[in-house]
């Protein structure tokens, strides 16, 4: 008669069991915490980031549709990124991409897709426009650079190359490689 009371204790208990961890309620629970897990540590929409020189002005000003916190680190994702750069004394140059990864420190700034470096043109002058897929942005150093293929528009001229790297402070550029110029009447 014991056994039969144990047995039948326990298969209730079983059932109890089974019922409570079955429940909409706690899949909805198990649900939610896996969906926050794959949420960006942190989000910001629509945000713009400046850095200041040691004299207080503007040196480096980034704008982003998104800018994701990455796996909870320290690494960021930006979306639809501008980067505005005014050298000191010289010209400004803008920086546009699709998506822009900030390394841990800052220093450096890697954009994807779409991407687009140029200067802004004063009154009367043109200013060349470099477009290509992949470039790292040095902003210590003001060195853009990519090993990727790279078009240069500058006026009716185009150049093609591999390669390129930027300084933005002495408004130099050098191609790497495979480099190809039209010149258009």
């Amino acid at each position: 008669m014991l056994f039969r009371a144990f047995t039948l204790l326990a298969v209730v208990a079983l059932a109890i069991g089974t019922w409570i961890l079955s429940s909409p309620a706690r899949r909805q629970q198990a649900q939610t915490d896996a969906k926050q897990a794959d949420l960006p540590g942190y989000y910001l929409k629509n945000a713009v980031l400046t850095d200041y020189d040691a004299t207080g002005a503007p040196g480096i000003r980034i704008e982003a549709q998104r800018i994701d916190q990455i796996a909870h680190g320290n690494e960021v994702a930006l979306y639809d990124v501008q980067v505005d750069y005014q050298a000191p004394g010289g010209q400004p140059w803008v920086l546009f991409g699709d998506i822009a990864h900030v390394q841990p420190g800052g220093n450096v700034i890697d954009v994807t897709g779409n991407v687009r470096l140029q200067g802004k043109p004063s009154a009367g002058e043109a200013t060349a426009v470099v477009h290509t897929d992949a470039l790292s942005y040095n902003v210590p150093d003001s060195v853009a650079s990519t090993q990727s293929d790279v078009r240069i528009d500058f006026g009716g001229h185009t150049l093609t190359a591999r390669g390129l790297v930027a300084n933005l402070k002495e408004r130099t550029m050098r191609l790497e490689s495979k480099v190809n110029g039209r010149f258009q009447p």
